[in-house]
Formats: structure tokens, sequence, C-alpha cells
């Protein structure tokens, strides 16, 4: 993993219709630049006052800590209606030598973002899921060839279909050889808006349940067909991931 190649990124990654070519990055101006500059710490207060409430109770733990504690990148995966409730336990991790890494538009209100990410002590990869999806995925594999990071990787996003797992973590995992790690999760009380997702908002003094899957390497070298079996296997692996307790939830 030390020499790291030009990787022949196939297709779709993340998800989405064939990426294009991405957009040139406009530079954000002196005000934007100032406003995001004071938001972002007053963002952060406020995030972390509310997870700050939250009680965790996580299932399979051990055996992430292990390899947390050995340096070894993950893909944490799993669906794009966990992110909030999810967010509060990967920055944990990051506490813990995980090196989070998100991918994070490259639009200028990216940048906001990015500040609020770095005060957290994550890290992002500038790049779309739908728009720049090759550089996207190169970006998150150097992020972890080079610096033995952890990306996050929602394999319904951006956009759906709820639940249907694209290949990009698969593809992520054969370039660089990093673990894919699924997880799931229940919040109470919660939220659930009526997005596509169906995206949950614990609220304040939540009780949040988080199931870590038994984390896995991907072959390189299969064929489409044994590609697309990856995909079903990761797709079940996720659906069969059950916290101990429902959802406690309001629709918003």
């Amino acid at each position: 993993m030390g020499n790291e190649a030009k990787p022949d990124v196939p297709g779709p990654l993340i998800g989405g219709p064939t990426p294009m070519a991405p957009r040139s990055r406009r530079r954000a101006s002196w005000w934007r630049r100032t406003w995001h500059a004071l938001v972002a710490p007053v963002a952060v207060i406020l995030v972390r006052s509310i997870w700050g409430t939250y009680r965790y109770v996580v299932t399979g733990e051990d055996a992430v800590n292990r390899l947390v504690s050995d340096g070894e990148p993950l893909i944490f995966t799993f669906w794009h209606e966990h992110i909030f409730a999810v967010a509060p336990y990967l920055f944990r991790l990051g506490r813990r030598g995980a090196r989070i890494t998100f991918l994070v538009s490259p639009s200028v209100d990216g940048d906001l973002v990015v500040r609020i990410l770095d005060i957290l002590g994550g890290r992002a990869v500038r790049g779309s899921a739908t728009r720049s999806g090759v550089k996207a995925m190169k970006g998150l594999y150097r992020a972890i060839v080079r610096e033995r990071g952890s990306p996050v990787v929602l394999p319904d996003g951006p956009q759906g279909p709820r639940h249907h797992c694209k290949p990009g973590s698969l593809l992520l995992a054969q370039m660089s050889g990093a673990r894919i790690l699924p997880m799931a999760c229940t919040a109470s009380p919660a939220w659930r808006l009526r997005t596509w997702d169906r995206i949950v908002l614990p609220l304040p003094f939540a009780e949040v349940r988080v199931v870590l899957g038994d984390s896995y390497t991907v072959p390189t070298g299969m064929s489409p067909h044994e590609l697309e079996e990856a995909r079903q296997e990761l797709e079940a692996r996720l659906g069969d991931l059950r916290p101990e307790s429902s959802v406690g939830e309001s629709a918003e």
C-alpha cells in the first residue's frame, strides 16, 4: 500500500450516473470566508452540546477498537439515513485514533463543512459522488494509502434509491485493501424526516444504539458478475444488522 499506483477506476463510484468532468471550483468571496470562519465554531458548539446528551449503546465494538488501535483503515459503510445518528460515534472513534474521512462537496458552501470537520477532528476529501465520481474515489483512495484514513461511504447516497447499495465501497476496498465495516443504528426518541432517505435526527437525550458488523476485505480481480454478487451481499449485510431496540420516532 506504500506505492501508490494510478488506479483504474471503473464506472460510477459512490453512486449516481456516470461521472462527469468536475467543474472548476470558484474561490469564495472574502465575506463568505469571514462568515464561514464565524459560523463554524458556533455550529460546533451547538452540535457538541446536543451530542453530549446522547447515550450510546454499541454492539461489536471490541474488534473495531483493536483495528483502530492497530492503525488499520476501515471503510465505514451504512445507510444515508443514519448519518446524523452515527456521526458523533465516528468522531469518538476519531479521538481513539481512527482518521475519519468524509467526502465533501467541492462547492463554495462545502468550505463551511470542511471548517466544521476540522474543528471536530475529521478529515475531508473534496469531490462529488455524482459530478466527479472518479476524482472523488481517487481522493478517498489516497486518503487511505497515504494517511491511513478511514472514509465514510453511504452506499445508497447521495440521492437514493433508499437502501439500494451502490458499488462505491466495494471498489474502494478493492483498490486500497482496506476493510469494509458495515454499520447500523437506531435512536430513541428521534425525528424521521420525510426526505428520500427518511433520515433520522436523534432528539436531545436520545439513546442511540449502534451495531458494528464483521469487517471484511474484498478480493481484487472480480468479474462484473462477482462484483454484483458482492454488492448484493453487502446490501444483505446492512439489512441484517438490527440494533436491539426499534427507533422511537415521530415524522416531521
